[in-house]
């Protein structure tokens, strides 16, 4: 009887011990192995908080569960936290844990400024390398605990609204202008309507005319330049009032729809052609004069004009002498002369120079050289002979064909200004 009563009382502890170790197995614990040296065992899952030690790499840890980028651990009969990228799972801890490791390159990110330029605008759907920054950004705020995969599902969307609530901005779930300016702190492109230098301004007629610009200026005229570019959807940048590279290559895409010649120069042609009206420092639009449609008749007699040339903004007046095919011309007086030979540098010379002709109120793109041939009519002005200025479509006199590099400078010339 005595041995009956200690067999079933064992049997009885035995069953005890089972029924209490059994809620113990449920929780899945895995061994992993930190595989640098002094890596900090924290307190909790971030990296501003204190730390119970620094291990050594080959340390033995136990995880038990994931918070964010950390592991939750036990070591040394402490718990806390260790970050996941120094502790060393197996393949399938880490997909039992739902941490499988990601191939992203932002995937060792650990804050926003390590992701390096925000991404672009994505939403569900969406899929590449912006993705899986705006996933990497919200895996360290804490609100997405899946696999940086670059692919924007419905985890990612939960993920991106629950970031939005919290921000206490609309919850579109998309990666949108308030969402990426909450989180990276600023946007690589903009819109005209999300953009908050366009002011409410949706119409290139709502904008005051500014002036002429050019790279590295900044101020007003720039602010109106690219809010009209932006317009025109040829500036996408946030707006900043400053002439850099976005705007010059804005300004260069503008000219080249407008077939103008692309130097990236808000010029008066360019001002004139985005707002339809001269820049506000300018009070001549530089016409093209089709020489042999009209143009020939516009110089007559032996008029005077000024032409300005249009890398020195020297000018100097000049008389018609005579011409069929171009405009020949003469300097009018020594000094004209004397500032023609400057501009070629002291030498006469064949080559071609963009200029512009000022006559009667007009500005016209033209195009000369600097060599005296030929005869003349002025006596005392130290010029021997005359030199050619041409016009659109305008020929040379000897081979009676339109001179491919005369025709270059007119282009050039039809995108400066007086």
């Amino acid at each position: 009887m005595r041995r009956f009563l200690r067999k079933a009382a064992a049997l009885l502890l035995i069953a005890a011990l089972c029924a209490g170790a059994a809620p113990a197995a449920l929780a899945a614990s895995y061994t992993g192995t930190v595989n640098e040296d002094k890596v900090f065992f924290r307190l909790q899952p971030n990296t501003d908080c204190a730390y119970h030690t620094q291990l050594n790499k080959g340390t033995k840890v136990t995880v038990t569960g994931v918070s964010g980028n950390f592991y939750k651990v036990a070591c040394d009969g402490k718990n806390g936290y260790i970050m996941q990228k120094f502790v060393t799972l197996s393949a399938s801890a880490k997909s039992a844990l739902g941490t499988t490791q990601s191939s992203s390159s932002f995937a060792s990110a650990t804050t926003i400024s390590q992701l390096g330029d925000p991404p672009d605008y994505t939403q569900k759907g969406s899929s590449g390398k912006s993705v899986e920054k705006l996933q990497q950004a919200l895996k360290i705020k804490g609100y997405y605990k899946d696999t940086v995969d670059g692919k924007f599902g419905q985890v990612t969307e939960a993920a991106v609204k629950a970031y939005q609530k919290a921000m206490g901005i609309s919850q579109t779930g998309k990666a949108d202008y308030a969402t990426l300016m909450k989180l990276f702190g600023r946007v690589l492109t903009t819109t005209v309507s999300n953009d908050p230098k366009m002011n409410g301004i949706t119409k290139v007629s709502e904008i005051t005319v500014p002036a002429t610009s050019k790279k590295g200026d900044s101020g007003k005229n720039v602010l109106a330049l690219q809010q009209a570019l932006k317009i025109k959807g040829y500036y996408k940048a946030p707006i900043d009032s400053k002439y850099g590279a976005s705007t010059e290559e804005a300004v260069k895409a503008f000219q080249k729809a407008k077939g103008l010649y692309q130097d990236g120069v808000a010029g008066n042609a360019t001002i004139n052609a985005l707002f339809g009206k001269n820049a506000s420092n300018y009070s001549y639009v530089t016409e093209r004069l089709d020489w042999f449609n009209g143009g020939s008749n516009v110089f007559n007699g032996s008029c005077v004009y000024t032409v300005k040339d249009i890398y020195t903004g020297k000018t100097f007046r000049c008389q018609r002498r005579f011409g069929s095919n171009h405009l020949d011309t003469e300097p009018l007086t020594a000094s004209d002369t004397a500032t023609l030979k400057s501009i070629y540098g002291g030498e006469w010379s064949w080559n071609r120079r963009p200029i512009l002709v000022l006559y009667s109120g007009h500005v016209y793109a033209a195009s000369m050289n600097g060599m005296p041939h030929g005869t003349c009519t002025i006596t005392n002005n130290n010029f021997d002979g005359h030199f050619c200025i041409h016009f659109y479509n305008s020929r040379t006199h000897g081979t009676n064909r339109v001179d491919e590099a005369h025709q270059h400078c007119v282009s050039v010339a039809m995108n400066k200004t007086w």
